[in-house]
């Protein structure tokens, strides 16, 4: 009897240590010790996948996947802000080029630099068929002094924030004019912007001034809407018209905030994905067309070195 009641004492007493997480004899404290309800790590949660985040991971490119680089900007933000919530919307890395002095300049680039999107000035400039057609409110002129062309660039700075580069409205006449160039491109390189140029004249000195001065450069190489309508602007998203974009590289186009525009984009970026091209940032961009320009030079260098042997 006092047998059978020490064992129960001592099958109880092993079940309370047991309980308690204490070892036992040979038992360890692992094997017995109860486990927390798994975590999440920080920073781990889940969100609810909507038909846009689905949409941005089927677009963007994979870890390691390579293509032909493509940088979208769409001029003329400043207008419509229900049309730049639209744009925004697309999951795309679209930068916006915004027109200072427009009624919701700075009520956009607050909007889309909170949105993450990258946001040029969107600068006016002359054109030769002034006064015919007027760029709008600041913009340079060749009759402008110095004095005068830094004084309109600084406050047309002042009235986009959140800018990261440049690019010109209009200004087929000033863009020629390397000198007055010049001048701008000290004002970007001082505050580490770069610019685009927008190629609306064949004589543009933009390349030129850029290069004097160090500031990063990288030019249009497409219209996505010069002529009016959704099938022109898919036939230059996704037809042979993006000739410039051969061989896989980078191209450079611009765009304007026409419903019809918003509409190809939306669809032209499934078909770029099946084509292995992709949507960079204009950062990207520039990197890449600068290292594009660094081999091209290479392989020139090369080739003139071959030449002086065979002399």
């Amino acid at each position: 009897m006092i047998f059978a009641a020490a064992c129960i004492a001592a099958v109880v007493l092993f079940f309370e240590r047991v309980e308690r997480g204490t070892p036992c004899g040979n038992v360890s404290p692992l094997s017995v010790t109860r486990q927390s309800p798994r975590k999440e790590a920080p920073g781990k949660a889940l969100t609810p996948k909507t038909p846009a985040r689905e949409a941005a991971e089927r677009a963007a490119p994979t870890a390691g996947q390579q293509g032909q680089p493509i940088a979208v900007i769409i001029d003329d933000i400043g207008f419509d802000l229900r049309i730049v919530e639209e744009l925004a919307g697309i999951p795309a890395p679209i930068a916006f080029a915004i027109l200072p002095h427009t009624p919701h300049a700075a009520e956009a680039a607050r909007f889309l630099h909170a949105a993450g999107k990258e946001i040029l000035l969107h600068l006016p400039m002359e054109p030769h068929s002034y006064p015919e057609e007027s760029p709008g409110a600041g913009a340079l002129m060749v009759d402008m002094d110095e004095r005068q062309i830094r004084r309109q660039l600084q406050e047309n700075l002042a009235a986009v924030p959140y800018v990261s580069g440049v690019n010109n409205h209009m200004g087929s006449r000033f863009m020629e004019d390397e000198a007055r160039l010049t001048l701008v491109m000290e004002e970007l390189e001082k505050r580490g912007l770069y610019f685009v140029d927008s190629r609306t004249t064949p004589d543009s000195r933009g390349k030129e001034a850029a290069q004097r001065t160090g500031v990063r450069f990288a030019a249009r190489n497409l219209f996505i809407d010069h002529l009016s309508g959704y099938a022109a602007a898919m036939e230059n998203l996704t037809g042979p018209s993006r000739r410039e974009g051969a061989n896989g590289k980078p191209v450079l186009m611009i765009g304007h905030p026409h419903p019809e525009t918003v509409r190809a984009l939306r669809n032209a970026l499934p078909r770029w994905q099946a084509e292995g091209r992709r949507l960079v940032t204009l950062k990207t961009f520039l990197e890449t067309s600068a290292e594009e320009n660094r081999n091209a030079l290479a392989a020139g260098d090369k080739a003139s070195g071959r030449k002086e042997r065979l002399k």
